[in-house]
């Protein structure tokens, strides 16, 4: 690929200080739940930016919120306008969706409650936009930490067509709908895909696509899902002079049975949803299922965890037998 240059409680807080920098058309929306002290880490690093968002929206679906007075104060104190909406409807669709809606800013960057963004990174992103014309749809960072998989590693992800992340990567959607990500980069490049720890859209972009709220829970691939759908009327892109860092919290998830059987679940949905029911690319998502597999059975003998086989065979079996969704904490299928 060639290089280019709901009804929720809320309460609205924050006055900017004299002399600092803002951009009031820029909204960040978090979704968030059950992870208090990864949360404020992240918005001390949103506070930290060169140029501040015009507001923040926090859609919190946690049973409690302790440290929702740090972070009301923590965005009083650097001049954040701060929209905190708990209890909020529980679902990360679902939430982010709230956020869009209870925002107005031209740019949404939607991020994850357990990243830390570099000083520049909003700066970074704002100016890419403004390179732009009306083709451009969304613009996301790269990660601080990029992966560099082994050739190995890269040729067989490639060969049985189940995406990964690398260097220089295609940034492409393969036909079982696993995404080529671009880890790192020597420039700006042309993606199909966005992933949800960082991603932002124009505003005019949630006129016609909004995020799938069929997707239960913590939402797999609702991002790949979405990003994917804009790709089709917009340009995305990717840009190394904007990084910010996945830090991957271990706070509120399933076990890993529930995990690949969620997993399955919601790769057949969107394969079904998105991808031409064709012998080919049907037979591409059973090639990747395969592929995976025997990456998961490696993982399960190394971690002596059994769920991640388990729930991958399980979760395969009930779609191929004709299941629908999904969301294993309350034992539903859809």
């Amino acid at each position: 690929m060639a290089h280019i240059g709901h009804p929720c409680s809320g309460a609205r807080i924050g006055t900017l200080p004299p002399g600092m920098s803002t951009d009031p058309k820029s909204s960040f929306v978090i979704a968030t739940r059950n992870r208090p002290d990864d949360l404020l880490r992240t918005v001390e690093s949103l506070v930290a930016q060169t140029v501040l968002p015009g507001e923040l929206a926090i859609v919190d679906s946690s049973d409690e919120a302790p440290n929702r007075e740090a972070i009301e104060k923590l965005c009083a104190d650097n001049g954040l306008s701060l929209d905190y909406v708990h209890p909020a409807p529980r679902g990360l669709t679902v939430q982010r969706n709230v956020g869009i809606d209870r925002t107005d800013g031209d740019i949404v960057f939607l991020i994850d409650d357990d990243v830390r963004l570099e000083p520049d990174c909003h700066e970074q992103i704002l100016a890419e936009y403004a390179k732009w014309g009306p083709e451009i749809g969304g613009v996301r960072a790269t990660p601080v930490r990029p992966a560099r998989p082994s050739r190995i590693t890269i040729l067989y992800r490639r060969l049985f067509g189940i995406g990964g992340w690398w260097p220089e990567a295609s940034g492409r959607i393969r036909k079982g709908f696993y995404a080529e990500g671009v880890s790192d980069s020597a420039g700006v490049r042309r993606i199909e895909y966005m992933n949800g720890w960082f991603m932002s859209y124009k505003r005019e972009v949630f006129a016609d696509d909004r995020f799938d709220e069929k997707l239960a829970g913590y939402g797999y691939k609702e991002d790949i899902d979405f990003s994917y759908r804009v790709s089709r009327r917009y340009t995305l892109l990717q840009t190394p002079a904007a990084r910010c860092d996945h830090l991957k919290s271990d706070a509120a998830r399933m076990n890993s049975h529930e995990l690949q059987r969620m997993n399955m679940a919601n790769q057949f949905y969107l394969h079904r949803k998105l991808m031409p029911q064709t012998f080919r690319y049907k037979a591409a998502l059973w090639w990747a299922l395969t592929g995976l597999f025997i990456i998961n059975i490696g993982k399960a003998i190394q971690t002596r965890d059994p769920g991640l086989v388990t729930g991958l065979v399980t979760g395969s079996l009930e779609q191929a037998r004709g299941h629908g969704l999904v969301d294993p904490q309350y034992g539903s299928k859809r």
